[in-house]
């Protein structure tokens, strides 16, 4: 009788019900985890060996005795307490698709700013999926009959978050959410797939693109032509797919589908069973897809083997710190690439007086795994291999265990320097499943064969941070490393994406150790390649959006012994830090001289645009048959508006801020335009002022380009071109105006107007910065005198007429007063 499964719930169907497993006695909680935990809470159960067998187990590891496979640590993980009863619904279970189990962890899980959830899926004729690192007893996973009536197999599974998963069942794709034990299917997908693949960018810091970089999955079917292949791209986390349509003209069969993030690229794997038309040889290869500015776009990497017709299963694993390794293997073939794949190779095995080859046993593979640098592969007849990750991967041999069961037994890596052996156990106490680890002290086993480590001391304060480059920056990083005496060991800085990151280094000798071991310092200095001088122009990527890399600091030849000297990386963003803004200068504002009353414009203030001197669609239309406009005033966003004498050409002050301290002024070129579409004010220069030697850019020209003209995104730092190129569109109006401000002696000139005017300025220097730098303001022009309603000339008319009635009057008026006051005397 097998053994229930556990509770499962979708969008729409009840949970899955489980019956309460008996009780079992438990041992005592340790002290770190509290009563009320009980239910999640993993409890060990170790199985002590007696100290004079561990004495003889020790002694036989340092004599060189094959006896060092035994487990140092082998315990039995589960859980004391359960969860209550839920109401029973109907569930398929899950089961995956291949004969021999594998088990997949988080890539981020070794990192400890993603907390102390990490998820982990083990693959088998069950899957689990764990939280803790299968720390406690499980139930196999379920999905509900409205989904899946019949049997439910998975092909492929990829993390999407902390607590979710994404999936192939039966060729659908679903989600699944751990913490809420919830089923959601995607939308999109509109034919069968097989395989799912995405990356994850676990550097600490909180930017959006890092953050967004695992909901980028693609899905897709192998095995079929490239061209008639169906791939499918969801950027929600696998809510929705939208269909890629790659024009291709390849041939091949389509093997696999990777984003390259740190390469700003698409690959696709194909596998080509003869030679085509261009000569390229037969053999694996991949196809790389990118933007138009992309320096390697539809490009392609060296060929190289698989198998004539395809491997019957290839497993990749990618997400290595975005360092550009990508690992692939069979089971006959293990090849590794830190280039993103444009060279792969195939991992060597260092001979030892134990393993004297240079490759694998011809039983072939049975499991590899990768946590950060370490790698550890398991051979069909259960040997064990283990090496770090770097520009030459070489593993070496470390035992053979007979009794590994090949189709229940997985590896992973819980620490540095610590192989898990991991295999489910059904319960005696309860229908759930328990998890027998087996703990291998890797490092005592490299000692015992030998391996010796050149290096003491590799250390690095940028270790998994993200750092920003935005244009004409400089960044600089330090390593401090110490080699052993007599050693002349060299750290290699490399950069993920050459194209778009450029760098310099030199070492310099820093004193002493305790040790009287001599410690060097390693100094890194890193730009943007296009301004680096490094490389031509036509070598560079990433001008206008910007583009991401890693640098990695290790040392090749460092030895396989260095099991503690792990490589040093960060993630460089050559674009904009999201904390780089501009702000405009205020002098003097209008509520400082009391012009405005800073109250007033709190209280709902309210201002009346006259019909005459705006247009809603900001095309500067004369006589609109239109209402007056009545605006509320934004205090909360523009504070006091700044003071501007009308008769005074102006140009606003803009400063550039960063991580919340003052930069510099910008110098930059920007445009304003009123938000609100005032039109009454002009600039400065002419085009022939402003010594333009091709027709400069106006909002009206870029106004008209968009189909719904928007001022917002019409005119921006991708679209300007400088009047000052002379490979621009010919002068043919030198008269009109010049709207460019900054860099040249242009401003604004208003007419005899009072009142407030809101701007937007927007940086349009292409090589400015990466940042779309914008800001809204306000300003209060005074000064002018109030504006006269009468008509000219009837006034000038009445003035001319009211002038003459006074000098009639003036002429008539004492001549009449004369002839009251002396009258004629008639004579007799």
């Amino acid at each position: 009788m097998g053994p229930r499964r556990k509770p499962c719930q979708s969008t729409w169907a009840t949970p899955c019900g489980q019956l309460p497993p008996p009780a079992r006695a438990a041992p005592p909680l340790p002290p770190s985890v509290a009563p009320q935990d009980m239910a999640r809470a993993a409890v060990p159960a170790p199985r002590p060996r007696p100290a004079r067998g561990a004495e003889l187990w020790l002694w036989l590891c340092l004599l060189g005795s094959g006896s060092c496979l035994l487990c140092s640590n082998e315990r039995l993980a589960y859980s004391i307490a359960f969860a209550k009863d839920t109401k029973a619904a109907r569930c398929t279970p899950v089961s995956y698709n291949r004969t021999k189990a594998i088990l997949l962890q988080h890539p981020c899980n070794r990192y400890s700013s993603w907390g102390k959830q990490k998820l982990s899926v083990y693959l088998g004729k069950d899957i689990f999926i764990s939280m803790n690192t299968f720390e406690s007893s499980l139930s196999p996973l379920s999905i509900p009959e409205e989904f899946e009536a019949k049997a439910a197999v998975v092909s492929a599974i990829a993390f999407v978050h902390v607590d979710r998963v994404s999936m192939v069942i039966n060729g659908r794709v679903y989600m699944y959410f751990k913490s809420t034990d919830r089923w959601v299917p995607s939308a999109g997908v509109s034919s069968s797939v097989s395989e799912l693949s995405n990356v994850h960018c676990c550097y600490t810091g909180r930017d959006s693109q890092c953050e967004e970089m695992s909901w980028t999955l693609f899905a897709y079917d192998t095995g079929h032509s490239v061209s008639n292949s169906h791939i499918f791209l969801s950027k929600d986390g696998g809510y929705t797919f939208t269909r890629v349509q790659i024009s291709t003209r390849e041939r091949g069969v389509l093997l696999g589908v990777y984003n390259f993030i740190s390469f700003a690229l698409t690959g696709l794997l194909i596998n080509a069973t003869e030679e085509d038309k261009a000569g390229k040889a037969a053999g694996a290869y991949f196809r790389y897809f990118g933007t138009e500015n992309n320096h390697i776009s539809n490009y392609s990497s060296a060929a190289f083997h698989l198998l004539p017709k395809g491997p019957a299963k290839l497993w990749s694993i990618h997400s290595l710190g975005l360092r550009g390794f990508i690992i692939l293997w069979t089971t006959d073939i293990l090849l590794i690439s830190s280039n993103n794949g444009l060279i792969m190779d195939k991992v060597t095995v260092m001979p030892t007086k134990k393993f004297p080859n240079t490759t694998f046993p011809g039983s072939g593979l049975s499991l590899v795994t990768v946590s950060g640098s370490e790698i550890a592969i398991l051979t069909q007849d259960r040997h064990i291999f283990y090496g770090s990750i770097s520009l030459v991967t070489t593993v070496v041999y470390i035992a053979r265990d007979k009794s590994i069961d090949l189709n229940t037994a997985v590896m992973l890596f819980e620490e540095r320097g610590w192989l898990t052996l991991l295999s489910p156990v059904i319960s005696n106490f309860s229908q759930l499943y328990d998890f027998k680890k087996c703990r291998f002290n890797l490092q005592l086993a490299i000692w015992r064969s030998q391996q010796s480590c050149d290096v003491e001391i590799l250390e690095g304060d940028f270790q998994n941070k993200i750092y920003y480059i935005d244009m004409h920056e400089n960044l600089t990083l330090n390593a401090m490393f110490v080699p052993k005496p007599g050693k002349t060991s060299i750290p290699l800085v490399t950069v993920s994406n050459p194209h778009v990151l450029a760098f310099s280094a030199k070492i310099l000798e820093e004193g002493l150790t305790y040790d009287g071991n001599t410690q060097y310092l390693l100094h890194i200095n890193l730009q943007q390649q296009y301004f680096s001088g490094f490389a031509e122009h036509d070598f560079c990527d990433g001008l206008l959006d910007g583009e991401l890399s890693t640098v990695t600091v290790d040392i090749p030849d460092k030895g396989i012994g260095c099991i503690d000297v792990a490589p040093l990386t960060a993630l460089v963003a050559v674009s904009c830090p999201p904390t780089k803004h501009i702000r405009i200068f205020k002098n003097v504002t209008a509520c400082d001289e009391g012009l405005i009353q800073e109250a007033v414009l709190k209280k709902n203030f309210t201002y009346t645009i006259n019909y005459e001197i705006y247009d809603p669609q900001f095309l500067a239309r004369p006589n609109i048959q239109q209402n007056s406009l009545q605006i509320k005033y934004d205090f909360k966003n523009l504070g006091c508006p700044a003071l501007v004498y009308y008769k005074n050409p102006w140009v606003p002050i803009l400063e550039l801020w960063e991580n919340g301290a003052f930069q510099k002024h910008v110098s930059a070129e920007f445009v304003v335009f009123e938000i609100n579409g005032m039109h009454n004010y002009d600039y400065l220069l002419t085009a022939n002022d402003a010594n333009c030697f091709s027709q400069p850019q106006n909002w009206t020209s870029m106004l008209k380009e968009q189909e719904s003209p928007d001022p917002h995104t019409a005119w921006t730092r991708r679209n300007y071109m400088s009047c000052k190129n002379r490979n621009g569109p010919e002068l043919k109006w030198p008269s009109v105006k010049y709207q460019v401000l900054g860099g040249d002696k242009n401003k604004i000139i208003f007419p005899p107007y009072n009142g407030l005017y809101v701007f937007k300025a927007i940086i349009v220097d292409t090589f400015y910065s990466y940042c779309d730098l914008s800001i809204t303001f306000s300003i209060y022009v005074y000064g002018a005198f109030p504006r006269s309603y009468l008509n000219f000339q009837a006034t000038l008319i009445g003035l001319l007429t009211l002038i003459l009635v006074l000098i009639l009057t003036g002429y008539f008026l004492p001549h009449l007063s004369l002839k009251k006051i002396h009258p004629k005397v008639k004579a007799f």
